[in-house]
């Protein structure tokens, strides 16, 4: 561990029973600039907070050049690591030289006040990220951009090994974003160890020496940008088709997301719905490039609006009316040429019982269990409760997540294949 700043121990983070961050054991040695890359949700944020001390680990342990983080105090804390928040508050009643000196705090004795060379170094890193002359300006009246700056300066002036960079990014322009990751890059190369959380896949690999990929709150993939960065990998972490090739220009990879519409996937999907059940499942699948057919549905429902709007083949009766024998029939051909149905939660009444004995005809049946912010599926008869008991026997019940984890594994072209 000579040559390691930072080093994580089977570290965990959880809170109200939600697990955030789970069983990481990390290395951040000197001279690397890792990034830490993954999707909205994966815990990058969370990481690094407890990478910095802001969060004490549920389980596990962060040691800092050696030490324990936790035995250790703020100021012994702050003076071997600086964390960037991604977080750009205007309220701070500070101008710029002010938030820069409060990076020099750590190595201040308890009465004592900045100095000269204090000013001084905090006046060469604000030209150092192109921000000479602000000095005196208020933090409030900068823009997003310039604020971001400002803290990356905070950051260098607290002249520590290791720097903790939560996307430091975000709010720039292309020209500042380069200038940003350069440092970083030069930093690294002065054999400081540099952690940042990068969203763009494309600036990840073209200036990190090294990648860790994070997914649902664990290590899916860690190595260098070329190891993690693999459509195989990605695809499956991100829900998405990608292209990764080298770029003409500089080398270093670039992930294109593609398109699932076009002929992707022929797998034809029918939706019964009601009362907007459908409409979330019909957009996602209609941009997944799904062949979608819907109803029964009544006239002037969500589902049936946004079906019409989209071009879909629905079948449908008037408001209010009771979906019959006759408006079955003639359903049947949709959900009988559909490789899938897919039984979304609703209400089920007098009026739209029917539907349930349109299930019943489905070549492959897959009922939607109720979620988040969907209406209840309830019933107002026993029959009606029977009959979809009844389903639910014959059929999985399925949550909105695992529905599409599950018919990305069966559409053509997919990593397997299972019938019902």
């Amino acid at each position: 561990m000579t040559d390691s700043l930072l080093h994580t121990r089977s570290l965990g983070w959880k809170i109200g029973g939600a697990t955030i961050v789970e069983n990481i054991d990390l290395s951040v040695n000197r001279g690397e600039l890792v990034g830490v890359i993954g999707p909205n949700g994966a815990g990058k944020t969370t990481l690094l907070r407890l990478l910095a001390g802001l969060l004490a680990p549920s389980e596990g342990t962060v040691y800092l050049d050696g030490r324990n983080l936790a035995a250790m105090d703020a100021r012994s804390r702050a003076r071997k690591l600086a964390f960037m928040s991604q977080e750009t508050a205007q309220s701070f009643p500070f101008t710029v030289m002010e938030i820069l000196l409060m990076g020099r705090y750590p190595h201040l004795g308890r009465f004592e006040r900045e100095g000269a060379e204090d000013h001084e170094k905090a006046r060469r890193t604000l030209s150092y990220v192109g921000l000479s002359g602000l000095e005196n300006r208020g933090f409030g009246e900068l823009s997003g951009g310039e604020r971001q700056l400002v803290l990356f300066a905070k950051a260098l002036v607290q002249d520590t090994e290791t720097l903790v960079l939560d996307e430091p990014s975000s709010n720039l322009d292309i020209r500042h974003q380069d200038r940003i990751f350069s440092m970083a890059q030069e930093l690294a190369g002065e054999k400081r160890a540099v952690l940042t959380s990068v969203h763009n896949l494309g600036v990840a690999a073209q200036y990190c020496s090294r990648l860790l990929l994070l997914e649902k709150g664990r290590v899916a993939a860690d190595g260098r940008p070329e190891e993690v960065l693999r459509s195989e990998i990605l695809d499956r972490v991100y829900a998405v088709r990608t292209l990764v090739s080298p770029s003409m220009a500089t080398g270093s990879l670039t992930v294109t997301v593609l398109p699932w519409r076009a002929g992707v996937t022929g797998t034809r999907i029918h939706l019964i719905g009601g009362a907007g059940s459908a409409v979330n499942l019909t957009r996602e699948l209609h941009r997944l490039g799904y062949v979608l057919s819907g109803g029964v549905a009544h006239e002037h429902d969500s589902d049936e609006r946004l079906w019409r709007n989209l071009g879909i083949d629905c079948s449908r009766v008037g408001a209010f009316s009771r979906i019959g024998d006759a408006e079955i029939l003639d359903a049947a051909r949709l959900v009988e040429g559909a490789d899938i149905t897919v039984l979304c939660s609703f209400p089920v009444g007098p009026g739209n019982q029917g539907n349930l004995n349109l299930a019943a005809r489905a070549r492959r049946l897959i009922v939607l269990a109720s979620g988040p912010g969907d209406v209840p599926r309830s019933f107002f008869s026993h029959e009606g409760r029977a009959l979809f008991e009844d389903l639910c026997r014959k059929a999985p019940v399925l949550a909105y997540e695992e529905l599409i984890a599950e018919l990305a594994r069966t559409k053509p072209g997919g990593q397997g294949s299972s019938g019902s």
